[in-house]
């Protein structure tokens, strides 16, 4: 019995001699540049270089024999040797992950990977063997930089150290009324919120059109010597409509305020919270009011409006005339007595007036009442007034044909009497065409 036990306790001491005899290990990298260093015990910090490529390592008994295999551009790999552990004599390490250092700057800038928010200002990034990573740097007022990272062979290689630099600027444009079609540079970037980019040194013209509106136009600069920066968002709001404004007959005048500001079309700005009335008028139609409203109890403005116009019966029922509201002297031929020449023109003014205001034969003066027309654009008011005229020697008349016109805007009534409304008429109804050179052609 004692002599098994001592047989057992020799082979036992054997083993554990047999072992510490071949703890002697050749370490092998897959590259030739890797380096192998000999890592304390309780920190992990680096205490000697062992070599490159390939080095012979003799396990301490003293230690953990924790290695680290290092080559620039790869995720390092630490290998720890048990000194109670069998290992094989050849030991092979592979680096096969890459790893690269990442900074960036604005410092405060977010790193994402993959999506995930990793930190600020520097990381590194490790890609295993066949996979992929894509790093994006973010920060509110830039534009974001990405770029993907390949461990394959056949993707570029990634490099041992990258830098990213936000120098573009960036501004959120929030967009309103949201179906908004936006263009930078006159290139469509599509309708609602967008990111606008800002190249450093350049500056971006903006657009926002939207049918029914006025266009939103901003200029963004990213010139930090000259310009105050861009903002980091920006609200374009569609807020005055635009009416397009086409009429018929297509040589319209079109009037805002009393100024002209088109013929046949227009391109109405209505402000927001605001009205604006529009006259068109053409000779021969009737004037044609309208007022647009871009307020929040009323109807809102077309974004298209076609004024089809109306014939003016007012001016189809008379003539143009060089004698309306003209004084015209009409000499009395002298076979006439003042009786005669006085009766004769009093019958030819009551063939055309109903009533006669005014009659008197001693001073030659005669007026009429006024003789009004209705028509859906205007008043028309006509009068007769007659003086007598001429020199001493022979006996004349002065007579003068009023023609006036007194516009209907659809909201006042026009009343005969309502003297500030009318306005010398250029036209004289058809009806009293003929009543000067009758006159004249009985008298003379």
């Amino acid at each position: 019995m004692i002599n098994k036990y001592l047989l057992t306790s020799v082979l036992v001491t054997l083993f554990a001699f047999s072992i510490a005899q071949a703890q002697k290990l050749t370490i092998s990298a897959n590259h030739s540049d890797a380096k192998f260093i000999l890592l304390n015990d309780y920190d992990d910090s680096e205490m000697q270089e062992l070599g490159m490529g390939t080095i012979e390592y003799k396990l301490e008994k003293d230690s953990r024999n924790r290695i680290k295999i290092t080559k620039p551009g790869f995720q390092p790999v630490i290998k720890e040797y048990n000194k109670d552990l069998k290992w094989d004599k050849d030991q092979r390490v592979s680096l096969d992950a890459r790893r690269v250092e990442i900074s960036a700057e604005p410092y405060d800038a977010d790193i994402f990977v993959d999506g995930r928010n990793i930190g600020k200002k520097a990381i590194y990034l490790v890609i295993e063997k066949d996979r992929f990573h894509t790093v994006e740097v973010k920060k509110a007022g830039f534009a974001p930089i990405s770029k993907t990272y390949y461990n394959s062979p056949d993707r570029e290689t990634p490099p041992i150290k990258d830098y990213f630099e936000l120098k573009d600027r960036q501004v959120r444009l929030e967009v309103l009324p949201a179906d908004g079609v936006v263009t930078a540079n006159g290139v469509s970037m599509g309708r609602g919120n967008q990111d606008i980019n800002v190249p450093l040194g350049e500056c971006v013209t903006v657009t926002v059109n939207k049918d029914g509106y006025v266009e939103y136009t901003k200029v963004f600069c990213n010139k930090p010597d000259t310009d105050p920066e861009p903002p980091t968002r920006e609200q374009a709001l569609l807020a005055d409509r635009l009416v397009k404004i086409t009429t018929n007959p297509a040589d319209a005048i079109i009037e805002i305020g009393g100024k002209t500001v088109g013929t046949g079309s227009y391109d109405l700005k209505v402000p927001s919270n605001g009205s604006v009335e529009v006259r068109v008028m053409k000779d021969g139609y009737v004037r044609y009011t309208k007022n647009y409203y871009n307020q929040s109890n009323m109807q809102e403005p077309p974004v298209t409006d076609y004024i089809e116009m109306a014939v003016d019966e007012a001016y189809t029922s008379s003539v143009s005339s060089d004698l309306a509201n003209v004084r015209i002297t009409v000499p009395v031929n002298s076979q006439y007595s003042p009786e005669e020449a006085w009766r004769i023109l009093s019958s030819i003014i009551t063939r055309y007036f109903d009533i006669l205001e005014t009659v008197d034969f001693n001073t030659g003066y005669l007026t009429t009442s006024w003789q009004v027309e209705n028509f859906a654009s205007s008043v028309i008011r006509t009068r007769v007034i007659v003086s007598s005229g001429g020199n001493s020697d022979q006996l004349a008349y002065a007579v003068k044909l009023i023609s006036q016109e007194a516009y209907l805007d659809g909201r006042n009534q026009v009343t005969v009497k309502d003297d500030e409304k009318f306005e010398d008429w250029s036209r004289i109804l058809k009806k009293y065409e003929g009543l000067i050179q009758e006159i004249q052609a009985r008298l003379q």
